[in-house]
């Protein structure tokens, strides 16, 4: 089961099935009450968040308040809570336009939370009670990481499918986001791409691994 809940222009998503899952990505806090109801009708045993930037994790400390389940992220990420401030760059026209209208969103400081799980590559979420596979995709953010379960993959924002599917967008480490790209594309057992803006889309694994910047 892979259920998405749309957050504005944010994908969240419930990955296992009925009361062995898990929420991936919170969206901002002011959705934490919507996701918070879908995660307890399913069960959602644990909070993943695939990277630390507010539009994906600004509702983790309420949600995971209300559920009573722990939050994990890689601890590479962890300065971003409390906002450290790192750089991120674009390549693209599409890119710099979105980096444009995140660096606003980026400033604003979440509610504090404590991660209780850190996530690393190859990570068995069944310790958890849930199901998936945690995959590390690093390059959006030093961070960033997937959960894969069942040929679905839910990459946070290590892929984009806005105009079509390419890697991020935005990034702080451009051959990290160029390698996790080519990862994506190149390991057999996805068959579905969630990601955290657009649409999901079905990895064509006859295309070159990195998108050609064309914009």
């Amino acid at each position: 089961m892979t259920e998405r809940i749309a957050c504005g222009t944010v994908n969240c998503y419930i990955v296992g099935r009925r009361g062995a899952c898990v929420l991936v990505d919170t969206g901002e806090e002011k959705y934490a009450d919507k996701v918070t109801e879908r995660a307890r009708l399913a069960g959602v045993r644990l909070i993943v968040l695939t990277h630390c930037h507010i539009d994906h994790a600004g509702g983790a400390a309420k949600i995971s308040d209300a559920l009573g389940v722990p939050i994990a992220m890689n601890s590479a990420d962890a300065p971003l809570i409390c906002g450290e401030p790192r750089p991120m760059y674009a390549d693209t026209f599409t890119g710099r336009l979105l980096l444009r209208m995140a660096r606003s969103a980026l400033k604003k400081r979440m509610t504090p939370f404590e991660p209780k799980v850190e996530l690393c590559e190859g990570l068995e979420l069944s310790a958890f009670g849930a199901e998936g596979t945690v995959l590390a995709l690093p390059g959006h953010t030093l961070g960033s990481m997937g959960v894969l379960c069942d040929g679905e993959l839910v990459a946070g924002d290590a892929a984009f499918d806005l105009l079509s599917p390419c890697r991020a967008k935005i990034y702080e480490d451009k051959a990290a986001a160029d390698e996790s790209w080519a990862r994506i594309l190149a390991d057999d057992r996805i068959t579905t791409v969630h990601v955290g803006h657009g649409g999901s889309f079905h990895p064509d694994r006859s295309r070159p691994a990195m998108t050609p910047v064309t914009e």
